[in-house]
C-alpha cells in the first residue's frame, strides 16, 4: 500500500472517531420524560423567606429566553417511574398514596420526611408547598413531628458550553443546568437533612442529552439541640 493510501485510510479513520466521540445523543436517557405543563410553568427567579422559623431560598439564574426555556425543561425531566417503584418496593420504602398519576422524584418517605431522589420542579413545588403551609401554622404533612423549624434551599444555573465531555464522548454546543436542593427539619429529637444534586444537559432545541446525580442524595441525621449531639450520615438513595 502506498504512503498516500495508508494516510487517506488514517485521515479517514481519525475523521469517523471524531465524528462518533461528538456526536450528540439522539434523544432523552431511557426512561427519562419531560412533563410538559411543568416545563412552561411561570416559576419565580427568586424567592426568598427569611423570617420565622420556616424558611426557604430560591435562586434561578439564566441569560435570556432560551435559557430560560431550557432550565424550565431541565427541572421538568422525571426520572423512569418504574425503577423508582421497583427501588421502593426491594427496600422496603413507602411512598405514599400520593405517588399515583403523577410524576415522581422521590422513593422514600412521607410528608415532611420525603427525601428527593431527584432534583425537579415537582420536587422545589413540594417542600415549598409544605414550608408555606408550615408558615400559616397548617402542620399537616409533618405528622407526628413537633417542628422547631424547616428550611428550603434551591439553586439553579444554567451555561452554554462548546463541549461537555461525558462517557467517553464529546457532546458540543450545549447548555449545561446545574442544580441543588437541600431539605432540613427540626422536630426536637433528630435534625434530618437532604442533599441532593443533579446536572442536565440539554441541546440547544430542548432535548435532553443527559441525565447526571440522580438517586445520590446525600442524607445527614444531627441530634436537636433540644435534645444533644450527635451526627450520622449516609449517601445515595
Amino acid at each position: 500500500m502506498s504512503v498516500l493510501a495508508r494516510r487517506g485510510r488514517i485521515r479517514s479513520a481519525s475523521l469517523l472517531v471524531g465524528l462518533l466521540l461528538a456526536a450528540p445523543a439522539a434523544a432523552t436517557p431511557p426512561g427519562y420524560f419531560i412533563d410538559s405543563t411543568q416545563a412552561t410553568a411561570d416559576r419565580p427567579r427568586h424567592l426568598v423567606v427569611s423570617d420565622g422559623d420556616f424558611t426557604l431560598s430560591i435562586h434561578r439564574s439564566f441569560d435570556g429566553p432560551l435559557a430560560k426555556r431550557l432550565l424550565g425543561i431541565a427541572e421538568a425531566t422525571y426520572p423512569p417511574r418504574d425503577v423508582l417503584m421497583e427501588r421502593a418496593i426491594t427496600r422496603g420504602m413507602e411512598i405514599g398514596p400520593d405517588s399515583a398519576h403523577k410524576p415522581l422524584w422521590w422513593c422514600d418517605g412521607l410528608g415532611v420526611s420525603r427525601v428527593p431522589f431527584a432534583v425537579t420542579a415537582g420536587a422545589l413545588d413540594f417542600y415549598q408547598k409544605l414550608t408555606e403551609q408550615f408558615r400559616r401554622h397548617n402542620f399537616w404533612g409533618a405528622w407526628d413531628h413537633n417542628l422547631y423549624w424547616t428550611d428550603l434551599t434551591y439553586k439553579a444555573t444554567i451555561a452554554p458550553w462548546p463541549e461537555y465531555y461525558v462517557r467517553r464522548k464529546v457532546l458540543s454546543e450545549v447548555f449545561v443546568v446545574e442544580m441543588s436542593l437541600s431539605w432540613s427539619f427540626d422536630d426536637g429529637t433528630f435534625v434530618p437533612e437532604s442533599i441532593a444534586r443533579r446536572i442536565v444537559v440539554l441541546s440547544p432545541d430542548g432535548t435532553v442529552l443527559e441525565v447526571q446525580g440522580d438517586g445520590e442524595t446525600v442524607e445527614n441525621l444531627f441530634f436537636s439541640v433540644h435534645r444533644g449531639i450527635g451526627y450520622v450520615g449516609s449517601i445515595g438513595r
